[in-house]
């Protein structure tokens, strides 16, 4: 039998109580108990297959969102150990914040010879899977498409597009504008885009930046901005926010108790994935040595590919408030 493709899935925790779950995964007891620990060092968190044919590695970086942010330098250090750790692999994705220092990849996929891929199609892909199918339910054929201006934003856009919706684009700045006028879609400011329609997709990077009280009623979020794209503060009547990465977990999924410890620990749950780490899974599966996404933009044709191959796989988006499938 021939030896599973294999690839890599870099995290790191985002809260102190995962990090603490790190702890005790990499046997450090002052990190498991919530005490400073200088040496945590990054390792296997689990492994995931899929029907023998691929095999996931999900590899932990002890560094939180603040340290990532304000070092990014060590970052790239610590996410270039973290694939040495990983072993022989065919692609690198990463997760969470990671997949933003170091220029979006760049700085780390110049240090390795392996393709680091950001997750930025993957991301886009299962959103606009999950816009479009919400706004088909409810028979609402304009989407906004929050944070235009970033890869994600405008990969969804560009999906969207394709699927014969009209498009609602918010960003700001001169290349916003040029690439709306590219695509063929209105760039609006955020308040004219969200009283025009109650399908929204978030995907801007900042996350937190849009009052709730600008959503229509009866709106249908689908987010997928890191933190969330609504500021706090209370929602109006019928708004639901829906998890814009969710697919349906793959056919085959294998996975031991660390692989299901991950899932909630994660967000994921017990019945799904997120897209960033698909996207790795459908390179190696592919064996494709460029990357879906990396860097400030997803080349379309790029976008194209991950599409075609990620259904090839049958992977599907899946409409989700938390660990919950939603059917509207």
């Amino acid at each position: 039998m021939p030896e599973p493709a294999r690839f890599a899935f870099l995290v790191h925790p985002l809260t102190p109580f995962q990090r603490r779950v790190m702890g005790v995964r990499r046997a450090d007891f002052r990190a498991a108990v919530g005490l400073p620990s200088p040496n945590l060092k990054a390792g296997e968190l689990c492994r995931f297959g899929l029907g023998g044919s691929l095999e996931g590695c999900v590899v932990a970086v002890p560094l939180q969102p603040d340290q990532l942010l304000d070092d990014q330098g060590a970052a790239v250090d610590a996410m270039e150990q973290a694939i040495a750790l990983a072993g022989e692999v065919r692609a690198v994705g990463l997760g969470s914040l990671l997949a933003v220092v170091g220029q979006r990849g760049e700085h780390l996929a110049g240090r390795v010879d392996v393709p680091v891929t950001t997750g930025a199609a993957a991301t886009a892909w299962a959103a606009a899977g999950n816009a479009g199918e919400v706004a088909r339910a409810l028979g609402i054929g304009t989407v906004a498409v929050l944070g235009f201006g970033g890869a994600v934003g405008e990969a969804v856009a560009r999906l969207l597009v394709a699927q014969g919706l009209e498009v609602l684009a918010v960003g700001r700045g001169a290349a916003p504008k040029r690439r709306a006028e590219e695509l063929g879609v209105d760039l609006l400011p955020v308040e004219d885009a969200l009283r025009r329609t109650r399908v929204v997709v978030g995907a801007a990077t900042t996350g937190g930046a849009v009052d709730p009280s600008l959503l229509q009623p009866e709106t249908v979020l689908v987010d997928v901005a890191l933190p969330s794209t609504l500021a706090p503060g209370p929602l109006p009547k019928g708004v639901r926010v829906l998890a814009g990465e969710a697919m349906a977990l793959p056919p085959r999924w294998e996975r031991g108790f660390w692989g299901w410890l991950y899932h909630f620990i994660s967000g994921y749950g017990p019945g799904q994935i997120y897209a960033c780490l698909a996207e790795p899974m459908v390179m190696a599966a592919k064996a494709r040595n460029r990357p879906y996404a990396q860097g400030r933009a997803v080349d379309p044709d790029d976008l194209a590919a991950f599409c075609r191959d990620a259904e090839e796989l049958g992977l599907k988006p899946r409409l989700a408030i938390g660990w919950s499938r939603v059917t509207l």
